[in-house]
């Protein structure tokens, strides 16, 4: 009888894994596909009272990047805009300030790496004025683990004043990790960085369910 318990439990064991690591993980997945901000990217499109842009691009070539933006104003946020970015695909989105205390924040997601409070556009910050559209805007470049602020125009014969600025944000999280039938991450361990995270380390739990 005891042998027949501990075949039992045996067998129960090896039928939770697929609902383990597939089926829990999927649930996730879709729950978190239903809340508001992880609706599908929106068209960038200009009006006259959009006078602000943002731009991202990323040349981290391992999969997509994601980052999902809130603006916050008055002690209040709204839903600002959801970017999915494919590797040297840039995207942009267009806003307007609402008042003198605005920013907007993004989750960021990237590979099994997750950081919250990512900061695009503070309009107390000296560089807001550059996110201006006849600035040249203000466009964000991952690269090589880091995260870069690009504002200015390319000097022109009718504009030979203007420059362009690369200015280092910090660094992005990033894990190295052995996996369990080249699918399943696990011993993962975050890779050495020289500069301050550009926002704070979340759980992919968080990702989905966290504004």
């Amino acid at each position: 009888m005891e042998d027949k318990k501990k075949d039992l439990l045996r067998r129960l064991t090896i039928i939770s894994i697929p609902f383990v690591f597939v089926a829990i993980p999927s649930i996730v997945i879709f729950v978190g596909m239903l809340s508001p901000h992880a609706a599908g990217p929106k068209v960038a499109v200009a009006s006259p009272e959009q006078n602000h842009t943002v731009g991202m691009l990323s040349t981290m070539t391992g999969g997509q990047m994601i980052l999902s933006c809130r603006a916050a104003f008055a002690g209040n946020w709204e839903y600002f805009h959801y970017f999915i970015l494919d590797p040297y695909k840039p995207q942009h989105a267009f806003f307007q300030p609402q008042t003198d205390h605005y920013a907007i924040l993004c989750k960021w997601g990237y590979m099994g790496n997750f950081l919250q409070d990512v900061v695009v556009f503070n309009s107390s910050e000296p560089y807001a004025k550059l996110c201006a559209v006849n600035a040249g805007g203000c466009r964000y470049l991952f690269q090589d683990g880091q995260m870069f602020l690009v504002t200015g125009r390319h000097a022109t014969k009718a504009a030979p004043w203007q420059h362009r600025e690369k200015k280092l944000i910090g660094d992005v999280l990033l894990r190295d990790c052995k996996h369990i039938l080249g699918i399943f991450p696990t011993m993962c361990h975050y890779t050495k960085h020289d500069h301050q995270y550009v926002g704070k380390i979340i759980s992919r739990w968080s990702w989905w369910f966290n504004y």
